[in-house]
């Protein structure tokens, strides 16, 4: 007669020792016999990827301030989890993330955004170019250039907004502002449609406050595929009933740009109507395709997406901090406003961005607002399997290896007090030398893809705030910069809240 089965208790029981065995050992492996157990860091982070998750969710520590931290107590590299490393050297930015180096990303980090087929998260280096390839032509600087007229309409309206706020005795919301005029530029660009943000009163646009609510959200999902996988099943019916504004506003969001890509694939000729060519142009063109297949559409849908967030945040922000640190510094207001002038001679006739371009203090003042630019932070990519060299250190293939931003543009070596905002320093004789440590659209062959169109909006927005307005911060509302890094800055602290006094000429 055959045997009997396992009781049921011992074969839970032999299941879980079993699984207390492997864990154990697992853990051991990581310590003392991986092949990164002769870097220094935390026995914890060496120990399992969970440690990381627990010090991010659990006690909400902002991973830019624990880099910070290990670094001041292990050195230059340093282990933050079983297999990943991070550098401090400013030189170990240009090695891991120069134009030479076709490394993947992780999957780890990138599957916490859910667009696999996305250019932001293709992991792959040959399907990340062959999007960027196709897209490269809409966003070329002679293509910024022809469309320029975009971004000072969506201006035009801001300033507006910002008169109206004025008349009302108000100080205008810049923290949300400014991302609203970014959202509508970008949607606008990409899609041919505004998102109509700018319109939202006091720039509370459901969307923009859905995307900021949404942040923290990713440092939970990078810890867990079951949640991204989780998130993904949830119709949106059932959100809509739940009465949650995030969940709501970002399927609303879907089902806007559903509904636009469905119409162009039931009926290409539905691009003849686009005011200006749009990315659908380039990602449905065969010829730019070269032999591919084209995309399918959720592909298009995650390229949507992402271009949409990438446009709104950056440029967003980066104006933001941008205008933070000037009103703190009333001369230097001055002296960008009187330089202005010398180009914009009545209010009415904004110079076109050639011009504003080559003023010399309003570019070092948007150099200097991108060097200190809370933006993104690291980037994770995987060493190759015949492995690499890192600031003279031998680095096995396999590795995930990053450095945040501030480490290269923050560095005191390179820039002296480097905490303090000085357009000055972009103005001496070896300033020149310094553009290499502008980090804020990342380096390298899968650096930002929207960089010319993000200089047109800094220098053409920074133009119109400062001639068109005398700005005064609300003495009420000590606004902060402070964040916690959820792939970009959380912000944490009061919004910048800013009385906007139009001028008369």
């Amino acid at each position: 007669m055959p045997e009997s089965p396992l009781p049921p208790a011992h074969l839970a029981a032999l299941l879980f020792a079993a699984s207390v065995a492997w864990c154990t050992w697992r853990v051991l492996y990581n310590i003392y016999l991986h092949p990164l157990s002769r870097f220094p860091g935390p026995r914890a982070a060496a120990s399992t990827r969970l440690w990381l998750a627990y010090v991010e969710v659990f006690k909400g520590v902002s991973l830019t301030d624990l880099r910070n931290e290990l670094h001041a107590e292990y050195g230059n590299v340093v282990r933050i989890s079983p297999n990943e490393l991070h550098f401090s050297d400013p030189a170990a930015y240009d090695a891991i993330y120069n134009t030479k180096n076709k490394w993947d990303k992780d999957y780890e980090f990138y599957r916490a955004f859910d667009m696999d087929s996305s250019s932001l998260c293709y992991i792959k280096y040959p399907e990340a170019k062959q999007r960027r390839d196709v897209l490269s032509t809409l966003f070329s600087r002679s293509s910024i250039l022809k469309m320029q007229d975009l971004v000072q309409a969506k201006l035009e309206m801001f300033c507006d907004v910002l008169k109206s706020d004025h008349a009302a005795g108000k100080a205008s919301d810049l923290s949300l502002g400014f991302k609203c005029l970014a959202m509508d530029t970008i949607s606008s660009f990409c899609y041919g449609r505004s998102m109509s943000a700018i319109d939202a009163p006091n720039f509370h646009a459901p969307l923009v406050i859905a995307s900021e609510n949404c942040l923290p959200i990713l440092a939970i999902t990078k810890h867990s595929g079951f949640l991204v996988w989780l998130l993904r099943q949830i119709p949106p019916r059932l959100a809509v009933k739940l009465g949650s504004p995030v969940m709501d506003a970002m399927f609303h969001l879907k089902k806007v740009q559903m509904r636009q890509i469905e119409d162009i694939l039931r009926d290409p000729s539905e691009l003849e109507n686009a005011p200006h060519p749009i990315i659908y142009h380039e990602l449905l063109n065969i010829d730019a395709q070269k032999g591919r297949l084209l995309p399918s559409k959720l592909s298009l849908f995650h390229e949507a997406q992402v271009l949409l967030a990438a446009g709104t945040d950056t440029v967003g922000v980066a104006l933001m901090s941008t205008v933070y640190h000037l009103l703190a510094h009333p001369d230097m207001c001055t002296r960008l406003r009187m330089e202005l002038r010398s180009v914009w001679l009545s209010c009415d006739e904004c110079p076109r961005y050639e011009v504003l371009e080559k003023l010399p203090y309003l570019t070092a003042v948007v150099k200097e607002g991108l060097r200190l630019f809370p933006g993104l932070q690291a980037l994770p990519r995987v060493v190759p399997p015949e492995g690499a060299v890192v600031c003279g250190i031998a680095i096995p293939g396999g590795t995930i290896v990053g450095q945040s931003l501030t480490f290269v543009s923050h560095a005191e070596s390179i820039f002296p007090n480097a905490k303090s905002f000085d357009p000055e320093r972009w103005l001496q004789a070896d300033s020149k030398s310094l553009e290499g440590f502008i980090t804020a659209f990342s380096k390298g062959p899968r650096s930002c893809l929207g960089i010319n169109l993000a200089y047109c909006e800094l220098y053409t927005a920074l133009a119109y705030i400062f001639r068109r307005f005398e700005l005064q911060a609300d003495p009420t509302r000590q606004a902060s910069l402070s964040f916690k890094e959820h792939f970009v800055p959380y912000f944490t602290g009061e919004h910048l809240h800013v009385f906007c006094k139009p001028v008369d000429t």
